[in-house]
């Protein structure tokens, strides 16, 4: 009788039950997949996900449970995906990719970026993270000076990661000036600091032409520096040439010729 209540016996119990299950579970594979959907629009994308996903997980869907977990979280960060994974029945599944969507260019610590809506970035040049479907900006680049960057520069990680600056500048920038009707000739925007506001020096090719224009937060109200941009940008265009507009200073718009070391022959 003592054996019976030993700890011993009722190791060999289990052992003999569980031994019985998996036999019972390999004889009639009751716990494969029932129904298994991937809804994803890139054939490669599908692939990458099947490579990576352990051959338990669809023998035994208990297990595919935690292993979707580990499969969706390396995915997101060597691919532009979000990952989603649904039981919609018993042993039945439905993983939803899903790319992301890129918003921004960004020239930062000697690299350039593409962030993304959902608040994600990472770097354009990487091989191994471009998807073809994906339609990444082309302009216009924006270019952080070191003066948003903090004193310390830790070693940023690979691949696709949250954001590791603030875009909040960026954001508001676009929010006041990306509808006006001269935003769409803009291809680059440096973002840099002047005793503590935050200036704006943009690029902006029309035609043949060529512009440096400097707005400065906080000059103007931003429906005055908009109206007044427009009309001295239009006025501009007519008369050809290539321009230095500056928008920093109080109650006034300066423009000035380039020089021709800073003139283009011909664009587009």
């Amino acid at each position: 009788m003592s054996f019976l209540k030993s700890g011993r016996f009722k190791l060999i119990i289990c052992a003999l039950l569980l031994g019985g299950l998996w036999r019972l579970y390999e004889r009639h594979v009751w716990m494969s997949f029932r129904d298994f959907a991937i809804v994803v629009d890139e054939p490669e994308i599908e692939r990458r996900f099947w490579d990576i996903l352990p051959e338990i997980c669809i023998r035994f869907w208990p297990s595919f449970i935690q292993g979707s977990l580990g499969v969706g979280d390396f995915m997101e960060k060597t691919l532009p995906v979000s990952v989603r994974t649904r039981m919609t029945g018993f042993g039945s599944f439905t993983t939803d990719i899903k790319l992301l969507s890129p918003w921004l260019l960004v020239e930062w610590r000697d690299a350039v970026w593409c962030v993304s809506k959902e608040g994600r970035m990472w770097n354009v040049a990487d091989e191994s993270i471009k998807i073809r479907a994906l339609d990444i900006p082309k302009r216009p680049l924006w270019k952080v000076s070191s003066g948003f960057e903090g004193s310390e520069k830790p070693p940023l990680p690979k691949g696709v990661f949250p954001l590791a600056f603030s875009t909040n500048v960026i954001e508001s920038f676009l929010l006041k000036f990306e509808d006006s009707l001269w935003f769409g000739d803009v291809s680059e925007i440096v973002l840099d600091r002047r005793a503590g506001a935050e200036i704006f020096k943009i690029v902006l090719l029309h035609g043949r032409q060529k512009f440096r224009i400097l707005i400065q937060e906080g000059k103007y109200e931003t429906k005055d520096i908009i109206m007044a941009l427009g009309h001295v940008l239009k006025g501009l265009f007519k008369e050809g040439g290539n321009y230095y507009v500056d928008a920093t200073y109080d109650n006034k718009i300066v423009v000035s010729d380039l020089p021709l070391s800073d003139t283009i022959s011909a664009i587009r």
